[in-house]
Parts: C-alpha cells; structure tokens; sequence
C-alpha cells in the first residue's frame, strides 16, 4: 500500500514534466523556424518585394507551426486590423521572446523609418548566435543529464538483481511495512534529486 501511494505521487508529477518538456521543445522549434522565416524575409525583400510580400513567402514556403501563424497574420490585416494591432496579437500566440524582439522591430522600423531588412537581418544574426550557444549548452549539459538518468536507475537496478541473486534477503522489503517505508523513500528521494539535478543542467538561453 505504501508502495502504491507513493508510485500515486510521483504519477502525478509525470503529467507536468512531460508537459513542461513539450512546451520547452516547442518554444525552441519555433524559434529555429524564425529565424529561417527571417532569412528568407531578407531575402525577399532585397531583390524589391514589399515586407507584406515577404510574409506571404515565408507563409507559404515556411514549415508549420510558424507558417499558420504568418499566414494567420496576414489575414488579420487583409480584415482591416492595423499591422501595430495584427502583430501584437501575434506576438500572444507564439510566446517566445523572439517573437517579440520581431515584432518591436518592425513597429519601430515602420514608425521611425530605416530599412527593414537591415534591421531583420540583424536579428536573424542575432538569432543564429543564441541558436549556436544553445546547442553548446546542450552540448556540455549531456552529460550531467545522462548522469542523473544512471544515478536514478542504479537503486533500483540494484534492488532487482539483489532480488534474483537472493531473493530471500529482499523480500522483506515488499511484504513489511518497513520495507515497503524504505522502497517507497527510495523512490521519493530518486524523485527529488532527479529534479534537482535536471534543474542544474537545464540551463536557459535568454
């Protein structure tokens, strides 16, 4: 019983884990296909075609999720919302930071005047460079990660062949209360410093 209560617990924290790891992965897919969009923008708009051009490129050459969203964009503004309105409610529904530094972008570029592309080659640049760090990162952290895998299996890879090579000295562990105390502590505390150690290596690139 005590077992299973605390199999319940940490059940529950698989849920936000996986939840949190996705939208990690997300945030880092979209950002990738930004700054591809914005390459492909500048592109664009130096060989003469307009900025409203260059989205409609991009939306229709660029990988999903991004392109629904440029392509959600431009119907915005085909509506009659104005482009400061139309890219505010975009930089809502792709919450990223990028996102955001893209769209402060254009509405300064469009109210103070400059070139545009200019200014969204830049940080495309700059983009690219957080891109090259992250991977870096991940690149070091690799190893701390594995490590907390291996430190979180070994108790319990040591359990069970403790289990078929005498089994007789651990099944107390299952049939007592003690024992199921002890299992049920092992498991918590793996948890814990499962979390803790993936909070060390998951180190952010803002």
């Amino acid at each position: 019983m005590i077992i299973v209560v605390a199999l319940g617990a940490i059940a529950l924290t698989i849920p936000m884990l996986i939840r949190k790891v996705r939208i990690q992965k997300r945030r880092i897919l979209l950002a990738n296909q930004l700054r591809q969009s914005l390459q492909n923008m500048v592109h664009a708009m130096r060989i003469g075609v307009s900025f409203q051009q260059a989205l409609e490129y991009v939306a229709k050459e660029g990988e999903m999720p991004l392109a629904a969203e440029w392509r959600r964009l431009l119907q915005t503004v085909n509506l009659g919302v104005s482009w400061s309105g139309a890219l505010s409610e975009l930089t809502k529904q792709v919450d990223i930071p990028e996102m955001g530094w893209f769209t402060a972008a254009v509405q300064i570029t469009q109210n103070t005047g400059g070139n545009l592309a200019d200014v969204i080659d830049t940080l495309a640049e700059t983009l690219q460079e957080r891109q090259t760090l992250r991977d870096k990162v991940s690149a070091l952290t690799a190893q701390g990660k594995a490590s907390g895998l291996v430190l979180a299996a070994l108790p319990f890879l040591l359990l069970g062949a403790l289990r078929v090579i005498v089994p007789a000295l651990v099944r107390p562990m299952f049939t007592t209360s003690m024992g199921q105390a002890m299992i049920a502590g092992i498991m918590i505390s793996v948890g814990l410093g499962g979390l803790v150690i993936w909070n060390i290596v998951d180190i952010k690139v803002d």
